[in-house]
């Protein structure tokens, strides 16, 4: 009886006990309401359809990354996007084309089935990360497709590294400097689809 007294006290505490109370954060892009993307004009003659953003490699999670100056990584433990980055850059990058691109109907890919000589955007990420030196790094390769009879014709391609120095420490600036970052990859495809260097 005693033992199962001492049992029941010791189960009592353990329960009643917490350890420290860790807060988990989750970021997203901010945006502003825009009154231009709430419809899309499809008498458009030119179509933009774009594809889902891959991730490759460690950055392909929700919590956010950090590349230190060891050139290791570190994942943050308590520190996450609000949802997959695939989503928020293909969201940004979507919502970026169709104002900038005003000669086109953008399309998230899956939408419709591309017809002949309409265009597919795919973007492919290879870094993601918070760097110790340049603040936000993001790397990859853009590739614009022509719909054909055969299938897609590759237009163009173009290997990028973009980088924007912190304004403040913290994950909330980091967060700020991937969204100016992926706004300059967004004004760059649209600069080439509108010169018609496709």
């Amino acid at each position: 009886m005693r033992n199962l007294t001492i049992l029941l006290v010791l189960l009592t505490l353990t329960a009643c006990s917490s350890g420290p109370n860790i807060q988990l954060k989750y970021y997203d892009f901010a945006y502003q309401l825009e009154d231009g993307l709430t419809s899309s004009d499809l008498t458009k003659a030119k179509y933009l359809h774009i594809n889902q953003v891959k991730i490759q490699g460690v950055a392909d999670q929700q919590p956010l990354i950090q590349i230190l100056r060891d050139n290791s990584v570190n994942i943050a433990n308590y520190h996450f996007w609000s949802q997959h980055p695939k989503y928020t850059l293909t969201d940004s990058l979507t919502r970026g084309l169709v104002k900038k691109t005003s000669a086109y109907t953008v399309i998230p890919a899956g939408k419709t089935t591309p017809q002949d000589g309409e265009f597919m955007l795919q973007v492919k990420v290879t870094k993601l990360a918070g760097h110790y030196e340049f603040g936000s790094l993001i790397e990859g390769q853009w590739f614009i497709y022509q719909s054909n009879a055969d299938g897609k014709k590759l237009l163009n391609s173009e290997l990028f590294s973009i980088s924007t120095p912190l304004e403040n420490s913290g994950f909330d600036a980091l967060i700020k400097a991937h969204q100016f970052s992926w706004e300059k990859l967004t004004d760059k495809i649209s600069e080439i689809i509108l010169s018609k260097s496709i």
